[in-house]
């Protein structure tokens, strides 16, 4: 991913959000601009596994996808990096849910993002110096690890 120019344009619309009374929905797949990607191919969610790993400095994730779901997660990966082109050029009518809008808010914090592509899906590595941007990101993994659980329990 560009993190650059995505950076840039979801600075672009998180300021541009109204201040809200009441959270967004912290994963509304089908409602969310970005996450509708992941979704496309109803194989992809369920193949997929999703892991946030605290480190001294931030935060380790990583994302995996049977060898059958790779292009399906390609092509996800692909929409989103698109997307955030899109926002960078002034797009504004993105819609997101509370995961994108705080992953975005990480980006303008001056988090140091990495991301690699593997095999099997990528690895992103987020990480700080700033201890008020630190617990930024402690909190993103842990209402990731959250509300995934919510997200893949039995129904």
């Amino acid at each position: 991913m560009k993190a650059g120019s995505i950076l840039v344009a979801l600075a672009l619309v998180i300021l541009a959000l109204p201040v809200v009374a009441q959270e967004k929905p912290w994963f509304d797949m089908p409602n969310c601009d970005f996450c509708k990607f992941l979704i496309q191919d109803t194989n992809l969610m369920k193949n997929m596994v999703w892991e946030h790993h605290d480190i001294s400095n931030g935060l380790l994730t990583v994302t995996t996808v049977k060898p059958e779901n790779k292009k399906a997660f390609q092509a996800a990966s692909e929409g989103m990096t698109k997307l955030g082109e899109e926002m960078a050029k002034g797009k504004t009518d993105v819609k997101m849910c509370g995961h994108c809008e705080y992953y975005g808010k990480l980006m303008m914090s001056g988090v140091k993002m990495e991301n690699v592509v593997t095999s099997v899906g990528e690895v992103t590595l987020m990480t700080t110096d700033n201890p008020e941007t630190l617990k930024m990101i402690c909190e993103y993994g842990r209402r990731n690890k959250e509300e995934m659980a919510k997200l893949t329990a039995p129904k």
